[in-house]
């Protein structure tokens, strides 16, 4: 007789409860104007043989910003090293640019074939003009 009545009680509650109904989108906003995203891709590409001008090696940095950031003022600076005991110096290029920024950096290649393998590095600093700054790397054991 419990378990009847506890069943007929159980019964009455759940149905006497309203069903949840949300209201649909607003059909005036398309898709594209709902999803605004803020994205920004930074990069430092890994340092490469030159296949236009042979005995140079070079490196790209970039910064391309979409969304709500696509018309952020961008800086970069590129720093393309050799690392050669202190022979060379470090090359440096900055560059500034609205929603995209690309730059490139190239430095001589002087491997000959019996020295080992040489490393370059690139670093590049992205700035946007909201003050916030990012630093990105990339590295290559190369010979020419």
């Amino acid at each position: 007789m419990y378990k009847f009545v506890a069943i007929l009680f159980a019964t009455a509650l759940i149905s006497s409860q309203t069903v949840a109904i949300a209201d649909p989108p607003p059909g005036s906003l398309d898709i594209q104007e709902r999803l605004v995203i803020e994205a920004c891709i930074l990069t430092s590409e890994k340092p490469h043989i030159s296949k236009h001008l042979p005995g140079t090696v070079n490196v790209t940095g970039r910064t391309i910003c979409k969304g709500i950031s696509a018309g952020r003022t961008l800086s970069i600076r590129i720093t393309l090293t050799r690392e050669d005991g202190g022979n060379t110096p470090p090359v440096t290029k900055s560059i500034r640019g609205v929603g995209s920024v690309i730059g490139n950096v190239s430095i001589r290649c002087i491997w000959q074939p019996k020295d080992a393998l040489l490393v370059y590095t690139i670093e590049t600093v992205h700035k946007m003009s909201n003050g916030k700054t990012r630093t990105t790397m990339n590295e290559a054991s190369l010979k020419c």
